[in-house]
Formats: structure tokens, sequence, C-alpha cells
């Protein structure tokens, strides 16, 4: 069965598990730390938004990449697809050697910027350093998961992740444990970080494999000199815009962890801690958007415009569900699911609050991760960045100031300021869809 003529479940389901194992490691991270030290478990998890805003940028590229195989899949174009896919694998092994080289170097400002000290701050630096080599792999990785799905494979991508997970669960327990006669540097901090990086590491060369004997892909020097003349001015269109939103949010969510981090002790560890649970609403509308991506860009390249839609609102009404309800669940269950990290009633009682707010924040969160990437797939991605960009740093974060200082709201305005951002961008991301504009972006004219 063609790909564009597939269920959205049968699509998205496997997507889902992958994309909440993949959101599990930084927990498993979290939680790891947290049996050492809350100090440098909270230190770690302030500077993931930092971590994120790498991987969405290479993320982004790569979608848009596989954005453009899967309209040429579906336009019954395979030769463009393939040389699509290796411009697309040398492209994200640059960016992600380019990131790792640059976070090795920035990573004391980094950490300085975002208002951290004592142990936390050591813990942060360490946890960086150690994870830049590996950001090569996590690019790789990120990009292979991206172009295996847009095969319809996407069970190949969950074992993966699986196996990834797995990995660094195992090494997780070796190492904090310190058994083997493992030393007691790797009993920390070193040891979580290393841990991530084999697991990278490990599921980028299973996804490799995948490639290239079960989808048959054969990466030529000629292919990659080829798509850059001809495919690349197509995949900086869409994948330079892409990558902006994305990266925009993630400085958007470093800037409100500083202002967390102003706050107190507290407010950070809260905000930190409710953060790893909120994430859990997120992973249905990512698996979803993500599923709807795939079929939105394979039904543009052979014109199928009302069915894209059709997909793109059943993905809509799905995901906006999902997250409500999980949000509502992980706020009833928030004190127990906290207290796995800490013990202290005031971070329980602040976080609990949070995870409550987040109710309000993850329907709209939703929404726009599903229109955004159905813009994207078809080829629209300059609007949801240019907006996203504009909205997120005057409407959201005039209103998370509002609500903090203003009102005096402290943290909980800030949580709030983050869903009112949401729900700017939702409301005009879909009028912007319903305008149906993003018929005419398509690259197979």
């Amino acid at each position: 069965m063609a790909v564009k003529d597939r269920s959205l479940l049968s699509l998205s389901w496997p997507l889902v598990v992958t994309f909440g194992i993949g959101m599990s490691l930084p927990m498993l991270d979290s939680w790891f730390l947290s049996r050492r030290s809350v100090e440098a478990a909270a230190g770690v998890g302030a500077l993931m938004p930092v971590i994120g805003t790498l991987f969405m940028a290479i993320h982004a590229f790569s979608q848009a990449g596989a954005s453009i195989a899967s309209q040429f899949l579906g336009g019954s174009k395979p030769r463009y697809a393939q040389v699509t896919q290796s411009l697309v694998i040398a492209g994200s092994a640059v960016l992600g050697l380019a990131m790792g080289v640059m976070l090795w170097f920035t990573t004391p400002t980094i950490v300085s910027l975002m208002g951290l000290s004592g142990e936390p701050a050591d813990a942060a630096i360490k946890f960086l350093r150690a994870l830049s080599p590996a950001i090569v792999f996590r690019s790789l990785q990120g990009t292979l998961t991206s172009l295996v799905a847009t095969h319809g494979r996407t069970m190949w991508n969950l074992l993966s992740n699986v196996i990834m997970l797995a990995v660094n669960t195992i090494l997780n327990i070796i190492f904090i444990g310190g058994y083997f006669g493992v030393p007691p540097f790797m009993q920390g901090v070193y040891g979580v970080a290393i841990a991530t990086n084999i697991s990278w590491v490990i599921s980028a060369i299973v996804l490799w494999i995948v490639l290239v004997y079960s989808l048959e892909h054969k990466t030529k020097i000629k292919d990659i000199k080829k798509g850059y003349f001809v495919l690349l001015p197509d995949w900086l269109r869409i994948g330079v815009p892409a990558a902006v939103e994305p990266v925009s949010f993630q400085l958007f969510q470093v800037f409100l962890v500083a202002l967390f981090v102003r706050l107190g002790d507290v407010s950070m560890a809260a905000r930190v801690f409710a953060g790893v649970f909120a994430m859990c609403a997120v992973v249905f509308s990512v698996g979803l958007g993500s599923g709807s991506q795939i079929l939105v860009a394979h039904l543009v390249g052979n014109k199928e415009f009302d069915k894209a839609s059709k997909r793109m609102h059943q993905s809509l009404i799905w995901s906006c569900s999902c997250a409500l309800v999980i949000a509502i669940t992980v706020a009833l269950t928030g004190q127990q699911l906290l207290s796995l990290y800490t013990t202290n009633a005031d971070i329980l009682l602040l976080a609990g609050v949070l995870l409550w707010c987040d109710v309000v924040l993850q329907p709209f969160k939703a929404a726009n991760i599903v229109l955004t990437n159905a813009l994207r797939a078809a080829g629209d991605s300059a609007f949801p960045a240019v907006y996203g960009t504009i909205s997120m740093w005057t409407l959201g974060l005039g209103t998370a100031l509002f609500l903090c200082y203003g009102l005096k709201l402290g943290a909980v305005g800030l949580w709030l300021g983050m869903a009112s951002d949401e729900f700017y961008r939702a409301i005009v991301n879909y009028i912007r869809w319903r305008r149906g504009k993003w018929k005419s972006k398509g690259v197979i004219r």
C-alpha cells in the first residue's frame, strides 16, 4: 500500500511510542542524577532547552529534507527522493559536527548567561561538554529517523529507539551504581552523559543499516553534488524557515528558564521537574503531527490537496484531545510523580500547581505542532517561522512578564505566559491553513 493511502493511526502509533522513548531519555538522565544530587539534576535539567535548541535546528532541517523526499515519493519520482536523502544525510553530518564544536567552546558562557552557579553550574558544564562530541551522531540519528519514516517504515524507528532506551538505562545503572569497577568520576554527571552518547551512536548505526539494506539507499558522491545544485535551493527555502521557528521557540524557553532561575532555587527545580512530566502530553502531539506531516507531504506531491487537508484536520482533533486528557491525568497524579524526584514540600507544591497550568497549555501546543508540521510538509514553512518568532517574542513574552511581575504570579505567571503564546500562534496558523496558500508551495510544480 502506498504511504499516502495508509491510515493516520498505522503511521503514527509507532512514532508516538518512538517520541515517547526519546523524551524519556532526559527524564531518565534527571532521575539518575537526582539519585546523586538534586542540585546536579536541576542544573542539567535547566539546560535541556539549550540542548533542545540544537536538536530542534537539526531536526527541522532533516524534516524539511524528508518532506521534500516525501513529495517526490508521492509524485512517483523515486530518483529525486534518493538524491534528496543523500544530500540531507551529508548536510546533517556537517551540521552536527559544527554544533558539537560550538557547544564545547560556548558551554561556560551558556551556563553563566543562564544564571546558574555552584553545584548546578558545575554539573551543567560537565554534562554539556561530555555530550558535545556525540552531537554528530544525534544529528544523524534524527535525520535517519525522519528519512525512514518518510518511507512509512515507522516500526524500524520504534525498534531503534527501544534499543537506545535499553542501552541508556543499562549503562546508567552500571555507571551510577559503580558496578564492574567503574571509576568514581564516572558515577555521576560524566557517567550519565557517556551513557547517552553511546545510546545515540548505537541507534544511528541501527537506522543506517535499515536505510541501506531494507530501503536500499545508496549514498553516492555524485548524488550529493547533484543535490547541491538541483535540490539545495528548495531544501534551504523550506529548511531555513523551518529551523527558525523551533530554534526561536527553544531560545524563548531558555529565556523563560533564566527567569525561573532568577525567581529562586524552588522555582527553578519546580520548573524542571514539572517540565519533565509535562512532556508526556507532547508525545502524542508530536507523534500524530509527524504522521500527519508524512501523509500531507505525500498527498501534496500527488496534488491531492483536499485529502491532505482532511488528514491534517483528523490529526488536529486527535492530538488536541489526547494532549488535554494526558495533561489532566498528569496533573491529577502530579504529587505522586513528582515525589520520584524530590521530597521538598515547597518544590512539590509549586510543581503541582504548574502541572495544572499545563492543562491550559497542552491543547494549543498540540494544535501548533500539527499545524506547523502540515504547513512545512506542504512547503509553506516561512509563514509559521516568521509569525511564530514575532508572536512569541512580543505577545508571548509580554504576557509572561505581565503575569509574572505585573500581577505578581511568579512561576505560575511564566507558565501561563507560555500557554498564551501557544494560543496566539495556533489561531493564526489555522487561519493560514484554511486560506490554502500552502497549495502552491510544493517542490513539484
